[in-house]
């Protein structure tokens, strides 16, 4: 059996894709998002094999979305798009597969075809729009805060979750792993829980212990591991 999920703000277009797949009985649609945020979740909880992912979407397009998730653990990715020379030219040596918008049975019995066939992984690093994150989704109040990386000034690593911490001290959950953030963004690795804004970084100071720890220009103290100081200490040319 694959497991897909289905994302496009679409409304229309989600039910026409359910339908669409109903005949398949191999498919089994672990449910619909109609946002990035919502999927990244999904994706995290429910694991896809396949997400059928619409392209053009408001706030976090499809392509910005891939950036933001695990390659290790990355489902294949069947984009959805309404343009065709745009899909043709961008994506087609990137996607598992794309299929323009409407679906046409045909094509996407062509797409079921590959998926039952051949499950790889494919490289995304190659898109531009995948190597940096600008911004971090993060959850507020029955909306989304979308917090720029260079106003964080560190994320930490709880047992409920990931905590991005702005300039002006507010704590913004969000659903993007450490290693995502860690590899999208100019965050510094300091301790297997934070990371940190180096440039929002007041100063580096060494404790009896033989540890050490940043203060941030807010006074906030974050701690860095003893394995990653030499690491640390070389990047920033400290001697």
């Amino acid at each position: 059996m694959i497991t897909a999920l289905i994302v496009d703000d679409e409304p229309f277009a989600r039910r026409d894709l359910c339908r669409a797949l109903e005949p398949a009985r191999d498919i089994q649609i672990l449910g619909e998002c109609g946002n990035a945020i919502d999927a990244l979740t999904r994706i995290h909880v429910d694991k896809p094999d396949v997400v059928f992912l619409d392209i053009q979407m408001p706030q976090i397009t499809g392509i910005e979305m891939i950036g933001m998730l695990d390659p290790e653990t990355m489902p294949h990715i069947v984009f959805l798009t309404a343009y065709d020379e745009y899909a043709v030219r961008a994506f087609e040596k990137n996607a598992f597969d794309y299929m323009l918008k409407p679906v046409t049975s045909d094509r996407l019995e062509l797409t079921l075809e590959r998926l039952r066939n051949s499950f790889f992984k494919h490289d995304f690093s190659v898109l531009p729009e995948v190597n940096h994150l600008r911004q971090i989704p993060c959850y507020g109040l029955h909306s989304v805060v979308f917090v720029q990386a260079t106003d964080v000034e560190f994320v930490e690593a709880r047992t409920t979750g990931i905590y991005v911490s702005d300039l002006d001290g507010h704590e913004h959950p969000t659903a993007l792993r450490l290693n995502i953030l860690q590899q999208r963004t100019q965050l510094l690795r300091c301790h297997r829980q934070y990371l940190v804004n180096v440039d929002l970084v007041h100063k580096l100071q060494y404790l009896e212990s033989g540890l050490a720890e940043f203060v941030t220009r807010r006074g906030r103290v974050i701690p860095i591991s003893r394995r990653l100081l030499p690491e640390i200490k070389e990047r920033l040319g400290i001697s």
